[in-house]
């Protein structure tokens, strides 16, 4: 049986932005062991470790190369209120054709959205720019039989 992963210790991967969070984003780490499911990475720089699924991790960019990914996540134009998307993805886990509203934008490349039509006052916060699709409103329709 092979191995589910696809880096080996001592590799130097970052967190996927699209994941990651405001304290793991744009950090370099070195692949320091290997579990059965997850790996545990460790910062360059020195720092906690953290134990995370390979798939949301990327090969960090060579070193010098701080193209500032992050940093464009950041300053993307904000998505208004009331905008129709779709969201699929690395840590999405929802069907990638649902419909969904946003909420709110935070302005850090970060959303909340509730699914078309509610979800008895259930919302998801923190969802990245990254695992969203605009839609446009006036394509979507309503099938005749759909319609109760």
């Amino acid at each position: 049986m092979s191995s589910p992963h696809t880096y080996a210790v001592g590799d130097r991967v970052i967190i996927d932005p699209a994941v990651a969070s405001a304290s793991t984003r744009g950090v370099t780490y070195r692949v320091t062991r290997l579990l059965p499911v997850n790996v545990v990475v460790e910062p360059v720089d020195g720092g906690r470790a953290v134990k995370v699924n390979p798939t949301y991790l990327r090969p960090a960019p060579k070193a010098d190369t701080t193209t500032g990914s992050e940093w464009t996540m950041a300053h993307e134009a904000p998505l208004h209120p009331g905008t129709l998307v779709t969201a699929a993805g690395a840590g999405w886990k929802q069907p990638p054709d649902e419909l969904y509203v946003v909420l709110r934008d935070t302005g850090t490349g970060r959303v909340s959205l509730v699914p078309l039509g509610g979800n008895n006052g259930r919302y998801w916060r923190g969802v990245s720019h990254h695992l969203l699709t605009t839609v446009d409103p006036t394509r979507v329709r309503l099938d005749p039989e759909q319609a109760t």
